[in-house]
């Protein structure tokens, strides 16, 4: 607990004992917290940031967690906390500012519980987690568990015995559970479908992609290539190719080993399997990758370079390929009111500066008139992080990446979270923070 101006000091002392062995009333806080947030970069168990703000815990720092007993909300003492916070952990943090480490020292940190709130979406079934004794599907950037309570609404020819497999698709409403899960409520199955539409659209859409050619010999001259992507704008636009053979494997290499496992299985000539490509390019003024349906992923070699290293360039690539993934929407979904979209025209698939326009929503427009509306503007960034997890790589650097894209790499510990790195950061909190695979409670340094 944190004890108020002017209390002595024997008397905040005991109280602060006293709480270790009694459950505290969560407002023994009287006062708002110094800083309330997501823990973005953890160096040590005494030493990371929350909000841009360095903190700093001692051994007379207090560690709560809200619990409820008796109907009542009551925080308790769990010197366990110190060990085991992590990136994304939700924290509130009491202290005082420290002018000369600009810094806080905290006294008091509580560790907020796991949010309850509604979640409804749209999306491919990446894998199916387990079978038993529930069954958990990975989908949409989450884990969503169906139970014995899950109303399904499948239509024939599926039916309620219908256990998805992965490539089907999950129109599902639920909320979190304190595992990290999204219990579903209700969820509903579907096949994946190619429609003429569709078809049709995907011929109209696909880039034309001239190859660079790379120095054979050291007396050899590298020529650049070019990608005419329709999607990229209202009209058709062109961006080169650079002839440099180290960063178009890089790029590659990341790309490749992102591409869920669910993709790699199907046959080459099944409908559903996307083809991919990955290009660093020159030519476009926003950071971010963007990915066609046709399997196209584009990535700004500024942007590259922008980032020391590969987790980070995965977490901006990964967005381009969940992009990917997501817009191969089944005819069936069309006018979903989950994350997906709606179509009217020619083409059931977003096209234009669809990086940007995922990240603010709204309406698109593709390069010959269609509309489409994107329900969930965060989807790519949910469905990207997990196909970071899954392949390994480091799902922290994704939120710093961003941060070093708006800040530079010198500021952006120090800066509070951007807009999208928040964002990262909760669902890093939410599902991931604890998770074996995350890296939970090591070492994180800030980016130098």
């Amino acid at each position: 607990m944190k004890c108020r101006t002017g209390f002595p000091g024997w008397l905040c002392a005991f109280l602060t004992a006293l709480c270790g062995f009694l459950a505290c009333p969560a407002a023994a806080q009287d006062q708002p917290p110094t800083v309330d947030g997501n823990i973005s970069v953890f160096s040590s168990s005494t030493d990371f940031y929350v909000d841009g703000k360095h903190i700093v815990t001692n051994a007379q720092t207090t560690f709560l967690k809200p619990v409820v007993q008796n109907g009542q909300n009551v925080s308790i003492t769990d010197p366990s906390i110190a060990q085991t916070l992590a990136v994304g952990d939700h924290v509130q943090v009491f202290g005082d500012s420290d002018r000369h480490t600009h810094s806080i020292v905290a006294t008091t940190i509580v560790l907020q519980p796991l949010t309850h709130d509604h979640i409804t979406g749209f999306a491919v079934v990446q894998q199916v987690l387990s079978t038993s004794p529930q069954l958990i599907l990975e989908a949409d950037g989450y884990r969503i568990a169906i139970t014995s309570k899950t109303t399904l609404h499948n239509k024939p020819p599926l039916n309620d015995q219908t256990i998805p497999i992965a490539n089907m698709w999950i129109d599902y409403k639920g909320r979190w559970n304190q595992d990290g899960l999204v219990v579903a409520e209700h969820a509903e199955y579907s096949n994946f479908a190619f429609s003429e539409r569709f078809k049709k659209g995907l011929d109209k859409s696909k880039a034309k992609i001239v190859a660079p050619v790379y120095e054979a010999t050291p007396a050899a001259t590298s020529k650049d290539g070019e990608i005419v992507a329709p999607y990229l704008y209202a009209k058709k636009h062109t961006a080169s190719i650079p002839a440099t053979l180290a960063v178009q494997q890089r790029i590659q290499q990341i790309g490749e080993r992102l591409i869920p496992a669910a993709q790699k299985i199907l046959a080459n000539d099944d409908p559903q399997k996307i083809h991919f490509q990955f290009y660093a390019v020159d030519g476009i003024g926003f950071p971010v990758a963007i990915g066609s349906p046709d399997g196209l992923v584009i990535l700004p070699i500024q942007t590259i370079n922008a980032l020391p290293t590969d987790d980070e360039v995965a977490a901006v690539l990964s967005e381009g390929i969940a992009e990917a993934l997501e817009w191969q929407v089944p005819p069936a979904a069309t006018g979903s009111a989950g994350p997906a979209m709606t179509a009217v025209g020619e083409m059931p698939f977003v096209g234009p500066i669809a990086g940007i326009a995922l990240i603010s929503g709204g309406l698109f427009e593709t390069y010959h008139g269609t509309y489409a509306t994107r329900f969930d503007p965060w989807q790519r960034v949910r469905v990207g992080l997990s196909l970071m997890h899954d392949a390994g790589y480091d799902i922290r650097q994704a939120p710093l990446a961003w941060q070093i894209l708006q800040y530079g790499i010198a500021k952006q510990a120090e800066k509070p979270p951007s807009a999208k790195s928040a964002y990262l950061l909760n669902i890093i909190g939410l599902e991931y923070a604890h998770d074996g695979k995350a890296s939970s409670g090591t070492p994180q340094a800030a980016a130098k």
